[in-house]
């Protein structure tokens, strides 16, 4: 399939942007990931607001890029003789948007270009932006923060030259922000003298201490630093927390109503990426995220909010009734009610986390710091793994006894028991061992459905097909040969009823060539298609594995960047973007196991 242009992703390590091919700013919070939106026309396109450049003679939007190895965006537009190239990135620390926009005469005529940059913040009664301008600025001010526009070297928002054949003309545009209008401009002189070249060498330095995986296939490649940098670019640099998704309420499925809030830490999203900073070699960033998690530990050892604010706190869901999605899609949520789920999985996440963290780094002194929090967390596990939860998927509507929460507290118990070994602390070992094996037999014997032959999503004959039992074989419960999840696995490659033609009925998981996280879904789910590309590498079927990676490169954008769902029928995202889920596996895909190329 051909990839589709999309949005283009540029951040900072405390907010990001969204640049449209058409050169517009169709997504930016100030001054955090979580603040309420300045732009939000990727979301809301009637009422959203965005930063947009006209320009005269009027110019077709032609292609987007980035510059190798690195996270400058180049968006490039054509027509009657004039070629505009906008070069957009966020210096990694400051608090400042720059673009440089380029114009060039590539006719045999003189010209005369306009150009014309034009913000409107996003209009909505939940939140009320103030603008003003002064001088050669335009100020933009609402509840939680600010922002100060301007373009260098210029009168004011609008600029008139005079272009020879193959003459060449530079502007930069600095959109800075603060907590206050005074703030905001005392930023936008730094913006001023940010250096493209400086960027881009810090970039490339970054990715040089990156492994490389195992492939000379250049696609694969591609794919696999824009995630990394992707992965970077979903940090929030103070503390760090690391968000789903810089986004809320992008539709996940057509027509749906399934719009949350992603740009929050899940101990669950954070812990899946600090094991792709670990096998990628970045374990400063992974060790960040282990601080963070383990400063929201409650004194019985347990985490009560499986997700929280980039800051540690704060954060409530509420509905903004005049916002609608792209193709009318309501609610709009800003803050999600999740955060009061209970979630088993949050403990074991951190367990298992720091054993994968201390293997990459053999820093026994830092496992050592930490053994309290260890220690707690385990007892924690002891005590509540037998409890309903909402699940992985944050079902609002009911508790279960899911099957995923219960492995990763067998994945937590028997990473405590391996870290208190390697602390000399055997008794805390054989008694973790022991918590381990009888919850390992627990779920063992009651996920199991004789009717289905296959293990289900939670206890229960209700339960459907789910591809998180996947971790069965992920955490080491049963092999990829075992007779069971052989069964599982066939049951999950049944064509869903959906992709048979059919309304309703039980099926399997596989849709169009990707695959759905469970029965009755809407469409496939880059998470699970890649999952169950890795339960294939196990299993010593290459192919198939191979075939999924595929499936999730075609269905890519055109800059390698991936949302949560996605149609293969058209190549569409669906869900917030780019979703930190999908990219991380992509790189541990690559990374923990053994791709071979056919």
């Amino acid at each position: 399939m051909k990839h589709q242009p999309y949005y283009g992703f540029i951040g900072n390590g405390e907010t990001a942007a969204l640049i449209a091919p058409d050169f517009s700013i169709a997504w930016l919070c100030v001054p955090r990931f979580d603040s309420f939106p300045l732009f939000a026309a990727a979301l809301c396109p009637q009422c959203g607001g965005s930063l947009s450049l006209n320009i005269e003679p009027r110019v077709t939007p032609l292609s987007q890029r980035y510059l190798p190895e690195s996270n400058i965006l180049e968006t490039i537009g054509r027509g009657n003789g004039l070629q505009v190239t906008v070069l957009d990135f966020m210096p990694w620390g400051y608090h400042h948007l720059s673009r440089l926009i380029i114009l060039e005469n590539t006719g045999t005529v003189t010209l005369k270009p306009r150009v014309d940059w034009v913000a409107r913040p996003i209009v909505t009664s939940v939140h009320t932006f103030k603008v003003r301008f002064q001088g050669s600025f335009q100020f933009i001010s609402g509840p939680e923060g600010a922002a100060c526009i301007g373009m260098a070297g210029s009168p004011g928002p609008t600029s008139t030259l005079t272009l020879k054949p193959g003459e060449k003309h530079r502007f930069w545009l600095v959109l800075a922000y603060g907590s206050s209008l005074t703030l905001a401009r005392q930023h936008w002189t730094a913006g001023f003298y940010s250096s493209l070249e400086e960027n881009l060498t810090w970039w490339r330095q970054w990715l040089r201490k990156a492994r490389r995986p195992h492939t000379a296939n250049p696609e694969v490649m591609e794919a696999y630093y824009r995630s990394l940098m992707v992965l970077k670019l979903l940090t929030y640099e103070r503390t760090g927390a690391i968000i789903a998704a810089p986004t809320t309420s992008f539709p996940a499925v057509p027509g749906g109503n399934d719009n949350w809030d992603y740009r929050y830490c899940w101990l669950r999203d954070g812990y899946f990426t600090a094991l792709a900073f670990d096998a990628a070699g970045y374990h400063e960033e992974a060790r960040s995220f282990y601080e963070f998690a383990l400063s929201l530990q409650q004194p019985d050892g347990g985490w009560y909010m499986p997700l929280v604010p980039v800051e540690g706190r704060g954060g409530t869901e509420y509905i903004a009734g005049d916002l609608a999605g792209p193709n009318g899609e309501k609610p709009i949520r800003f803050g999600n009610a999740a955060m009061h789920q209970i979630q088993l999985d949050n403990a074991g996440n951190v367990l298992d986390g720091l054993w994968n963290h201390y293997l990459a780094t053999r820093d026994r002194e830092y496992i050592r710091s930490r053994w309290d929090a260890i220690r707690r967390a385990a007892i924690w596990l002891e005590n509540y793994w037998d409890q309903p939860e909402n699940g992985i998927w944050e079902i609002r509507e009911r508790m279960d006894h899911w099957l995923y929460g219960k492995i990763l507290c067998y994945a937590g118990l028997t990473a405590a028991s391996h870290l208190s070994i390697e602390l000399g602390r055997l008794q805390w070992a054989g008694r973790w061992h022991r918590a381990a094996s009888r919850v390992r037999r627990q779920l063992l014997i009651h996920g199991w459905s004789a009717e289905r032959q296959a293990y289900l999503q939670h206890y229960g004959p209700d339960a459907p097909l789910d591809i998180s039992v996947l971790a069965l074989e992920f955490y080491g419960l049963l092999a990829a040969n075992h007779p069971r999840l052989q069964k599982t696995v066939a049951a999950m490659e049944k064509l869903a009823p959906v992709a048979r033609g059919e309304p309703s009925g039980r099926g399997g998981l596989n849709m169009w060539g990707g695959i759905a996280r469970f029965e009755h879904a809407a469409i496939p789910f880059y998470l699970p298609t890649l999952w169950l590309g890795r339960y294939y590498l196990h299993a010593g079927n290459y192919e198939r594995a191979h075939e999924l990676l595929q499936v999730c490169l075609d269905n890519a954008t055109d800059l390698y960047l991936m949302a949560e769902h996605f149609d293969p029928r058209t190549g569409e995202q669906w869900g917030n973007f780019p979703q930190g889920f999908s990219h991380q596996e992509i790189v541990r895909f690559l990374l923990d196991y053994a791709y071979r190329e056919e």
